[in-house]
C-alpha cells in the first residue's frame, strides 16, 4: 500500500475497534504489535498463541493485507435442510405432543425428501431447540396411587429412624 508506519498503524487501530469476528480482530492485533515494533516472539506471549501462528498470520498480512486475515471458509458437507426447512421442521413437529426418533426420521424422509441416520435425529431436534428424551416403559402392573403409596412409605421410614 506503500504507507508509512504511522499511518498503517492508525489505520489497523480503526480496524481493531471495527472488527467484529474475534478471530480476525486477534489477527488485526498480532499485526498492530508487530508494527509497533514488538517481536514476534513478545507478540507471541502477550496474546498466548505459538511464535508459528504469529508468522503465519504475518505472511498472510504481507501477501492480501486485511483480506488475507479473514477466516476462511473450511470445506466440507452442507447440511441435508436448509433454515428454511428447518424452520417448517419445527411447526410440523410442534403440532404433535411427542415423536419417536423413528417417526421424526420418516416424517423428514417424506415431507424432504432427505435421509437421516436414527442416530442424527437426537442432534436434529436439539439444534431445533427441542428436547429429546428416552421414553421408559410403563409397568401394567403399577397401581394408579403408586406415587402416594411411595410418599406414605417414605414418611413411615423417616418416623421410624427419627
Amino acid at each position: 500500500m506503500g504507507w508509512d508506519t504511522d499511518k498503517e498503524i492508525k489505520y489497523l487501530e480503526k480496524l481493531v475497534k471495527k472488527e467484529r469476528d474475534l478471530e480476525v480482530k486477534d489477527r488485526l492485533r498480532v499485526i498492530l504489535l508487530l508494527k509497533k515494533n514488538f517481536k514476534q516472539c513478545e507478540v507471541a506471549e502477550i496474546l498466548g498463541i505459538t511464535e508459528r501462528t504469529v508468522y503465519n498470520w504475518k505472511t498472510r498480512y504481507n501477501q492480501n493485507k486485511y483480506d488475507g486475515l479473514k477466516t476462511k471458509l473450511r470445506p466440507g458437507r452442507d447440511t441435508f435442510l436448509n433454515d428454511v426447512d428447518m424452520k417448517e421442521l419445527k411447526e410440523i413437529l410442534e403440532k404433535q405432543e411427542y415423536w419417536t426418533t423413528k417417526e421424526v426420521r420418516e416424517l423428514i424422509k417424506n415431507e424432504f425428501g432427505k435421509k437421516f441416520t436414527l442416530r442424527h435425529i437426537p442432534r436434529l431436534l436439539r439444534k431445533l431447540g427441542m428436547m429429546y428424551q428416552k421414553p421408559y416403559v410403563n409397568d401394567y402392573r403399577r397401581p394408579e396411587d403408586a406415587e402416594e403409596i411411595l410418599k406414605k412409605d417414605y414418611r413411615v421410614r423417616l418416623w421410624k429412624i427419627q
